[in-house]
């Protein structure tokens, strides 16, 4: 069934779980994940970032995204990752998303700010959440040593009236080459400070105790991208190395298939199993 973001964030910061919020490039990919939410009674979030657009149009990717949350036994919200201006926002709204996020991270407090709140008045007068972000995550080449501030957290939520917020504890984008050690004092101290939901991004190879540290301390929302492209690259390849005949079709199966164990494995790390 298709929920609006706000609904299953605020009943994972309710309950104290984290829902995963998958980014899916493919038809395989959704299936995958909408199986293994339906298997383990878990809400999941279907969302696609704007640098996938060129492998994943976004209005091509749309009505597959709605069409599954419809049809799912379970929640399912379907949101725009990491949009990057805000007409991008926009076209994620009038293509059916129930969330938007804005990221305004690389820019200063100020514009951040002001283009945040100028999304959430838009997507809010047609129904739709609003995620921001504030404070930059690294990459896999270069540390995250830029923590959100937690004043400014403050200041930034009650500004822009934002419905969730990604934040910056040492977290990564892209495949990890070492587990990195987030900041959970920091973590604690913006949950403290702040009632909306938190987001956890760069969420593939964190440590499973890092994992429940964020999830006990606010953290309501985890986004998971790499771990579903590895996963399901290393099953084509297997099954490429095995010889013989191989198909399309099989290749297709196991990105189904690896989309769903990789899914399934971060629905129980986030303890959102049988909580629909």
């Amino acid at each position: 069934m298709l929920i609006p973001f706000r609904e299953i964030t605020r009943d994972a910061l309710r309950r104290r779980y984290a829902v995963g919020a998958f980014n899916c490039l493919s038809v395989e990919n959704v299936m995958g994940a909408v199986a293994a939410a339906e298997e383990l009674h878990s809400p999941i979030i279907l969302q696609l970032a704007e640098v996938q657009f060129p492998e994943a149009p976004m209005e091509l990717m749309a009505p597959v995204f709605l069409r599954a949350a419809r049809d799912a036994k379970v929640p399912v919200a379907v949101h725009l990752d990491h949009g990057r201006s805000i007409e991008t926002c926009i076209r994620a709204v009038r293509e059916g998303f129930t969330s938007v996020m804005f990221d305004g991270a690389e820019l200063p407090f100020e514009e951040n700010a002001e283009q945040t709140r100028l999304v959430v008045r838009l997507a809010h007068a047609a129904g739709v959440d609003v995620e921001a972000e504030l404070g930059g995550e690294g990459t896999a080449a270069a540390a995250a040593d830029v923590f959100t501030d937690v004043e400014e957290s403050a200041r930034f939520i009650a500004r822009t009236g934002t419905d969730a917020l990604a934040i910056a504890i040492g977290n990564l984008h892209g495949r990890y080459t070492a587990t990195p050690r987030l900041n959970i004092a920091r973590l604690r101290e913006i949950h403290a400070r702040n009632a909306v939901p938190l987001v956890l991004h760069g969420g593939s190879g964190t440590s499973e105790e890092d994992f429940k540290a964020c999830i006990r301390n606010g953290i309501c929302k985890i986004n998971v991208a790499t771990a579903i492209q590895i996963a399901a690259a290393e099953a084509v390849a297997e099954y490429l190395a095995r010889g013989g005949s191989p198909g399309y079709i099989g290749i297709k199966r196991r990105i189904i298939e690896a989309s769903q164990r990789a899914v399934a494995e971060h629905i129980r790390l986030f303890e959102s199993d049988g909580k629909p």
